[in-house]
Parts: C-alpha cells; structure tokens; sequence
C-alpha cells in the first residue's frame, strides 16, 4: 500500500509539473549540417504568472537506433548465467552509466540489482561492451550526463 501511495504522489506532482509546464523545441544542425528540432525545456510561470522563456532545450542521451535497436543489441548479445537460466529464473536489473559528450559509456555500476551476482554483472558487461550512444544536448551542444537502463533477463526467450 505504502508502495502504492508513493507511486501515486509522484505521478500527481509529474502531472501538475506538467500541466503548469511549457514545452519549447529548439532548432539544432546536425552532424551533416541539417538543421532539426530537438529537445525539450519545461518552464514554469513565475509567481506573479511571468512567462519565463528557456535559455536552453535539452535531449537525453540514447542508443542508436532508438530503444528496439537497444533490446536488439541486449538479445543478441546477452550471455544468460547458465545456472539460472536452467532454474527458469527470469528477472532484470538496472544499470547507470555515463553517456559522454564523446558518444563513449564510462562509469557503469548496478543501479538496481536484480538479486541475482550474475545477472547484474552480465547487464554491466553488454553496457560497458555496447556500440557508442547519441550523447544528451543542451543548447545544441553534446554534454555528458547520466541515464538508467533496464537489462531484462527472460528464461522462457530462445
């Protein structure tokens, strides 16, 4: 129940967040020299219901290919603990990294453990060995910055 109540209270902040938000898009060049709209910035009025305009949109880090191509690559490239998976255990664990401004991953360490030594540390291998990302961008520069997945591990999969 607690459970519950707090998963609650977060999604009525996000929606209030959300709701007193507004979302800008920003003009970028990309590496070809295209430009494309990308990035959001949420703002919020001030308290005597100012407008206040963003000096910068952001966009998040992610995988080539978008997230299908990032489960494309964890199957194919997974090697399940074979101990476990003979057991039928299924389960996933979260992993954090660094995206870098480079496209590089660094700094790979369980975020959430999934419970089982060698779940988590297969899902830490397949990040830290996958093909470089599309870094997060502020003010159309690349920055580093964080970011979780979740590596699942499925003991029915072929």
């Amino acid at each position: 129940m607690k459970k519950f109540q707090t998963l609650l209270s977060a999604i009525i902040i996000l929606c209030l967040t959300i709701c007193t938000s507004n979302i800008y898009a920003q003009n970028c060049k990309d590496e070809d020299g295209s430009t494309k709209k990308g990035g959001i910035a949420l703002t919020r009025d001030d308290e005597n219901g100012n407008h206040n305009t963003p000096t910068a949109a952001m966009t998040y880090p992610k995988f080539k290919g978008g997230s299908k191509a990032l489960y494309r690559y964890i199957y194919k490239n997974q090697q399940y603990p074979q101990n476990l998976k003979s057991k039928g255990v299924s389960g996933q664990t979260q992993v954090q990294f660094m995206v870098n401004a480079d496209s590089t991953i660094s700094n790979v360490e369980v975020f959430k453990s999934s419970g089982y030594k060698e779940m988590d540390d297969e899902a830490v291998r397949l990040i830290k060995n996958s093909p470089k990302w599309v870094p997060a961008k502020q003010d159309c520069q690349c920055i580093p910055l964080k970011t979780v997945v979740t590596v699942p591990f499925d003991a029915t999969r072929k």
